[in-house]
Order: C-alpha cells, then sequence, then structure tokens
C-alpha cells in the first residue's frame, strides 16, 4: 500500500472542503432545525439515495489514494448503486432530473477511475 501525496491532498480538498462547511452550517442551525436536519439524513431515503453515494465516493476515493483497488471497486459498486436509486427516485417526480443525475453518476464513476 503507497500513498500518493498528490492524490492525498486532492482527497482531503475533495472531500474535507464540504464536510467542513457542513459542519459549521449545521451549527448555525437552530435546536428545531437540527432536530429536521437529523430525521432527513437517517430517512431510508436520504441513506439509500445521498447517503450511498458520498459513502461510495469516498470509499472509491480513498481506495485511489491508498492504491487499494478492492476498496476502490467496492466504493463504486456503492457509488453506481446510490446513483441508480437516486436517479430512480429523481426519475419519479422529473424525467428530467432522473436522467441529469444519472449522467452524473456515470461521470463521477468514470471520473474515479481515469484519476
Amino acid at each position: 500500500m503507497s500513498v500518493d501525496t498528490d492524490r492525498l491532498i486532492s482527497f482531503f480538498i475533495l472531500w474535507g472542503t464540504p464536510a467542513v462547511f457542513s459542519i459549521i452550517e449545521y451549527f448555525k442551525l437552530s435546536k428545531i432545525e437540527k432536530k429536521e436536519a437529523i430525521r432527513d439524513l437517517i430517512s431510508l431515503k436520504s441513506i439509500a439515495t445521498t447517503g450511498f453515494i458520498l459513502i461510495g465516493g469516498v470509499m472509491a476515493s480513498l481506495g485511489r489514494v491508498l492504491s487499494l483497488l478492492p476498496l476502490h471497486i467496492i466504493g463504486t459498486f456503492i457509488l453506481a448503486i446510490g446513483g441508480i436509486v437516486g436517479a430512480i427516485e429523481a426519475w419519479k417526480t422529473e424525467k428530467k432530473r432522473g436522467v441529469i443525475i444519472l449522467v452524473f453518476i456515470v461521470s463521477m464513476i468514470a471520473f474515479t477511475f481515469v484519476i
């Protein structure tokens, strides 16, 4: 297992920046808004779509950083599942949005294999 410094820096910028901003915004919420945010985050729909996309993306990126192919493949698989479920959920309300989500997920998967 070797760690590529350039990929490590990119990993922290790519995943650290949104995480820090999300935490800062969470602490700005009122108590009621915090409870609603937590309730929304632990809902099955949120876990199956956004949760799988984020977990899969982080795992795939971490697999690339640490040069662990199995972790990269597992992360990509989880990312694909989250993208497909998210596209299906979006397709139910608006077909164009479902297609856009699917295109973004395919692009993200292709991007994780190239870089």
